[in-house]
């Protein structure tokens, strides 16, 4: 069977975020092109919604790693076991 070359362009950190997600799967980026191509020459539907895909800069994923670096790292909180974080917050809500 001869098979075709398909390539496209995603921002770079969709991309990085989409390779872990695979990576977690057992896949690659080729398994999934190709199983969306198969899908839609087999039933004629192409398995999006037509919306527009939101930015990075609107992706909730990428706000709350904006967020979180925005925070810093906290040194006291970094060293606490599981029973030193449970009774800290427990003692908040008391």
């Amino acid at each position: 069977m001869a098979t075709a070359v398909i390539s496209g362009r995603v921002d770079e950190r969709i991309k990085e975020r989409a390779d872990a997600y695979l990576r977690a799967a057992g896949l690659q980026a080729g398994d999934v092109i190709r199983q969306v191509w198969e899908h839609i020459a087999r039933t004629g539907e192409i398995p999006i919604d037509g919306k527009r895909e939101a930015t990075v800069e609107e992706d909730p994923f990428e706000k709350l790693a904006a967020l979180r670096i925005s925070f810093g790292s906290s040194e006291e909180l970094k060293h606490l076991t599981d029973e030193q974080m449970r009774d800290m917050i427990a003692s908040r809500y008391a």
